[in-house]
Parts: structure tokens; C-alpha cells; sequence
């Protein structure tokens, strides 16, 4: 017999583990299922060898301000992600102080050279 869940997260990635995190937050009493086909969590795209969905600030790809018709760069897309992702860090840095999870390691800086 099937067990009632109030909440099924599909994949194992750093989005349904924050959303998780989120919702058990606001609601403890919830029963969330995540289900992941691989063999274990964050082997896709939250993967650290894997640049699809992992957290950064959007200043690190120039393709989140693309150049215009006019050759103005508009940056209005890469700042509301990178203000985004700040938020994300503050939370997750909540979650650290609260010994909700283990301390982050430290970000790799990055660096955007143009010529």
C-alpha cells in the first residue's frame, strides 16, 4: 500500500533539496518524498563538475547580458539572477547557523575577461 506524502520533489538536485528545505520550514507536520532515479543525489546538474544549475551569480556568463541591436550590453537580467542567488546564499548561511546544514565551503571567485 502506497504511503501518503504531502509533497513529491522529483530529482535530487540542489532545487528540490532547497525546496524541500523551504517547505519543511513552513511546514514541519508535511511528509515530502524526493525521488531520484540515479543512485544518488545531485548527480545531474547540481553536480560540481556539471555548470547546469549549480548556484552562481550570473556575472560569471556573459550570456546573461546579451548584447543589444543597438551593441549596448544590457545587464538588467544577469543582476536580477545574481540578487536572486544572494538570497539563496543568505538562506543557506541561515540553515549553517542554525546547524540545520554542515558549514559551505567557500566559493571559487570568478573572473570575466573581455577583448
Amino acid at each position: 500500500m502506497a504511503e501518503a506524502t504531502d509533497v513529491v520533489l522529483v530529482g535530487g538536485g540542489i532545487m528540490s533539496a532547497t525546496l524541500g528545505v523551504l517547505l519543511k520550514e513552513l511546514e514541519p507536520s508535511w511528509e515530502i518524498t524526493l525521488i531520484e532515479r540515479l543512485e544518488d543525489v545531485a548527480l545531474e546538474s547540481s553536480n560540481a563538475w556539471n555548470n547546469a544549475g549549480t548556484g552562481h551569480s550570473a556575472l560569471c556568463e556573459l550570456n546573461y547580458a546579451p548584447l543589444g541591436a543597438d551593441g549596448v550590453i544590457n545587464p538588467a537580467r544577469a543582476l536580477n539572477i545574481a540578487e536572486q542567488f544572494h538570497v539563496s546564499r543568505q538562506f543557506w548561511a541561515t540553515l549553517v547557523a542554525e546547524g540545520k546544514l554542515e558549514d559551505i565551503p567557500s566559493s571559487m571567485p570568478c573572473r570575466i575577461c573581455l577583448w
